[in-house]
């Protein structure tokens, strides 16, 4: 019977010890391995910055916003957009249906249809923002420089390295296919600043083939929307390292003056607009 009994009283016994042991262990663990499942709980990081890490996905939501806004931007000028772009998508999604039905199986022939659909809807939509974005920088001093920093390829491009008082400027770019003069403007301004550069250059570029470009819809001119097409018609007939060496020669000699009068810049100026 004593040795029956030995149990019951020890129970209670380790029971009232076992306070004072977590009690004085506690510590202990908080400090070194419970730390850790605190600071889980609490959200921070494990390198100790703090803060909750990234989300993913966050490179696909940021493009998709990026389109979103540049499909409203561009419904906004171009109303028929959208209906372009549906249009693009079911069609080829309409084929693919009747060629289900018609000559093979249905689920061959839909997904068929879907992907051709989504790739001609996605190069209908670019051709509308580019048309949309010609559009928008038509006529604005730098839209020709605008294009071309945004082309493809090795076109290095030296912006308005001409400029006169009616806001007529010369963009020089120098490329495989030679040296490119663009001149942007209204009238004999444009023109005149192209001869004026083509003299200017003709030192140093020795027999480096020069054309000529001035954007615009007159006769002999080439519209914004067409000069990408034109550059790249353009036979390239140099090399690489040749590029490297009249670019390197055309940067030395800088860009053209700009027409800022000389001289010091007059302070006390009367409210009549005429200097004392």
């Amino acid at each position: 019977m004593a040795l029956r009994k030995q149990p019951r009283d020890a129970a209670p016994a380790a029971a009232k010890s076992a306070p004072a042991a977590s009690g004085k262990n506690g510590t202990d663990r908080t400090a070194s391995g419970g730390g850790r499942g605190g600071a889980n709980r609490t959200g921070a990081s494990p390198n100790g910055s703090g803060g909750v890490a990234p989300k993913e996905g966050t490179g696909f939501r940021a493009r998709a916003a990026q389109l979103w806004l540049v499909f409203k931007i561009t419904r906004q000028r171009d109303p028929q957009v959208l209906w372009i772009t549906l249009a693009g998508i079911g069609i080829p999604l309409l084929l693919g249906v009747v060629l289900g039905v018609l000559v093979g199986p249905l689920y061959l022939w839909i997904p068929i249809g879907l992907l051709l659909g989504v790739i001609i809807a996605l190069n209908l939509f670019s051709r509308r923002v580019q048309r949309t974005a010609f559009a928008e920088m038509e006529g604005k001093p730098g839209a020709a420089a605008g294009v071309v920093e945004r082309m493809r390829g090795d076109w290095r491009i030296t912006p308005a390295v001409g400029i006169n008082r009616h806001q007529d400027v010369v963009h020089r770019v120098v490329s495989r296919a030679g040296i490119v003069i663009i001149a942007e403007g209204r009238g004999r301004g444009p023109r005149e600043l192209l001869a004026a550069e083509k003299r200017r250059i003709r030192r140093v570029v020795g027999d480096a083939p020069v054309t000529d470009i001035i954007i615009g819809t007159g006769e002999g001119e080439t519209p914004l929307p067409k000069l990408q097409t034109t550059l790249m018609r353009i036979r390239r007939t140099l090399r690489r390292n040749e590029v490297d060496a009249l670019d390197r020669r055309l940067r030395a000699i800088g860009g053209a003056a700009l027409p800022i009068p000389k001289g010091p810049i007059p302070r006390n100026i009367p409210r009549g607009g005429r200097p004392r």
